[in-house]
């Protein structure tokens, strides 16, 4: 669990929480529709892009950096709707770090985004001076699990 020291802000600045995440791309280069959903948060205001590195691992462990815009290569900007407002935040120390780990022939995406939709409520309860003491994020692949094991469970009952 994340945690916070308890000294509540000396400002309150409209900011969402921010959100970084490291995906890798195992043999898989990324065809676009990723952008595409991400490009529907932004539009509906659920979050705003601050920041986005690609990079690839060829089958030689050479590792390459990719223009933010172009995601599948084809040469039309796939990423133009929804460019980092922060570029820099993510370096390329960091996509290297991301790489080193993973065999030839994967791709790995480093992404920061605030929470925009957290905007409104973040500022009222640091304006109260509440003072975040934790935080908890449960990955979709959990829960994929435990609702897998839910069903087997009714599938269960019901043969029985």
């Amino acid at each position: 669990m994340t945690t916070a020291s308890v000294r509540p802000a000396r400002h309150v600045r409209p900011v969402g929480p921010v959100d970084v995440i490291v995906v890798a791309f195992p043999g898989v280069r990324p065809d676009g529709s990723i952008a595409e959903a991400i490009s529907a948060l932004v539009a509906n205001g659920t979050v705003r892009i601050l920041d986005l590195v690609l990079a690839w691992k060829d089958d030689a462990g050479q590792v390459t950096l990719a223009e933010v815009t172009d995601l599948d290569g084809d040469g039309i900007p796939d990423l133009v709707a929804i460019q980092g407002d922060i570029p820099g935040l993510l370096t390329d120390a960091d996509a290297q770090a991301a790489m080193e780990a993973l065999p030839p022939g994967c791709a790995v995406a480093l992404l920061a985004w605030e929470n925009t939709w957290a905007i409104r409520a973040s500022m009222a309860l640091r304006e109260k001076g509440a003072v975040l003491l934790g935080h908890e994020r449960i990955p979709a692949t959990d829960i994929d699990a435990v609702m897998d094991e839910l069903e087997a469970m009714v599938d269960n009952e019901i043969e029985s």
